[in-house]
């Protein structure tokens, strides 16, 4: 068996992937008997995030594991073919690992491959980006008010996704890639940047998620156009009985490593759509690259801990001060989204709750319903339902956050007017007042 073939996927074979295919023709053939698009809509959602969880995951596991083992590896005493050896223990088992410097004289029959993975996160991402921002750009992709046609704002988007990756080849290209922290530091501006950039085309959501989507772009590609490449020429030089430069090895660990200390940044863009303080900031681009440099900081940390994992935190081996700067960062970016008090709120007369209430059904209910109205939405957003008094009453604190701080809801639908700036002092009253009920 040639170890380049192993990365295939031979248990896909054609039956199975026809049954697949025969399966979602009957999803489709249902979805269009019964017009249920925007059911089917939410579906393909869920599924879709589902996998592209399961498979970052995966990638994102691979990532942390092999980068622990070069870090941990024992590098006194072995042969002089090797890297280093590593004893571990997990689920019940011993396990003794080893690394080539290159590789070994012999190919072992079954090399096991880790790519897919990679590629199945970024082609699941993007079609979340699809599915999310794409199909629809003016409701949640671009920002509030944005002339800016649908077509020209998914080309922008996209455009980023090959930009990053070319930014990143030409700064790879030079010697910044041999000075990690100064290459840091230009790619933090270069981040930063960025996120400014899309934040004026883009709402914040939508701008976190393409920073997002760029850095992982950037990861993938490393995997597919370098990574990938490189372990099929190491094997061909090793059934050839050739033997590659260990600088080239290096080379391409490199490129790994700076995958590695992506991760937690972009793990954050995935999560951050449900924390609007963050993303829905005047400030959003210092607010980003504060939490990603708290990422950086931690992964460093993790990083050092394994490789010296000898030492103890009061030798020094660890570097606990990166703990220290990363709860410093999220505390200034824990300061910067901070609500201010509103003068417009504070200097209101008395707000009823008829008046709260008559807002709510305007701009509110035909989303935040057990069955909402607008097209599009088959269920509550975030289950929250606001019908009666008492579930406005008891979302009192949400409405605040997100229509009156943040002011990230609610989302532009057509045909109904925007909420006003007085309309969100109303609330903000109503709330400081006590959400009094009617």
């Amino acid at each position: 068996m040639n170890p380049l073939h192993q990365d295939r996927l031979r248990i896909v074979k054609w039956p199975w992937v026809l049954a697949l295919l025969a399966l979602f023709a009957v999803a489709v053939a249902l979805t269009l008997a019964n017009g249920w698009q925007a059911h089917a809509r939410e579906w393909l959602n869920l599924v879709v995030r589902w996998l592209h969880i399961i498979y970052g995951i995966a990638w994102i596991g691979a990532s942390f594991y092999f980068i622990f083992l070069e870090n941990a590896l024992e590098r006194q005493g072995v042969r002089a073919e090797l890297s280093g050896n590593l004893w571990a223990i997990h689920g019940g088992g011993i396990y003794y690992l080893e690394k080539y410097k290159t590789a070994p004289k012999e190919l072992p029959r079954y090399l096991h491959w880790f790519k897919w993975d990679a590629y199945l996160t970024w082609v699941t991402g993007f079609l979340l980006l699809i599915i999310v921002y794409y199909a629809d750009p003016r409701t949640i992709l671009l920002a509030p008010g944005s002339t800016l046609p649908g077509w020209a704002a998914i080309a922008i988007a996209i455009g980023s996704l090959g930009a990053a990756w070319l930014v990143y080849v030409g700064l790879s290209s030079t010697q910044l890639l041999y000075r990690p922290a100064l290459f840091l530091l230009v790619g933090g501006v270069l981040v930063a940047l960025a996120a400014y950039l899309l934040g004026q085309v883009f709402s914040g959501r939508g701008a976190f998620m393409h920073i997002g989507a760029m850095l992982g772009t950037i990861m993938a590609a490393n995997v597919f156009f370098v990574i990938i490449p490189s372990q099929k020429k190491l094997v061909r030089a090793a059934q050839q009985g050739e033997t590659l430069d260990p600088n080239f090895v290096a080379w391409v660990q490199l490129r790994s490593r700076h995958n590695n200390y992506l991760t937690l940044p972009v793990l954050f863009t995935m999560i951050a759509h449900h924390f609007p303080m963050t993303y829905n900031h005047g400030a959003n681009w210092l607010i980003l690259i504060l939490l990603f440099a708290a990422g950086v900081a931690v992964r460093h940390f993790i990083n050092v801990t394994e490789k010296e994992h000898h030492k103890t935190l009061v030798e020094g081996g660890a570097m606990p001060y990166l703990l220290v700067l990363a709860a410093a960062l999220l505390l200034g970016a824990f300061y910067l989204t901070a609500p201010r008090p509103s003068t417009a709120a504070q200097n209101q007369p008395p707000v009823t709750f008829a008046e709260v209430h008559d807002i709510i059904v305007q701009h509110c209910q035909m989303c935040h319903a057990a069955r909402p109205t607008q097209p599009g939405f088959v269920s509550a957003p975030g289950g929250v339902v606001l019908e009666t008094p008492e579930q406005i009453v008891g979302y009192a604190q949400k409405i605040k956050q997100v229509a009156v701080d943040t002011q990230y809801m609610p989302l532009l639908v057509p045909g109904v007017p925007p909420m006003t700036p007085e309309q969100r002092a109303r609330l903000g009253a109503w709330v400081a007042q006590g959400a009094p009920g009617p």
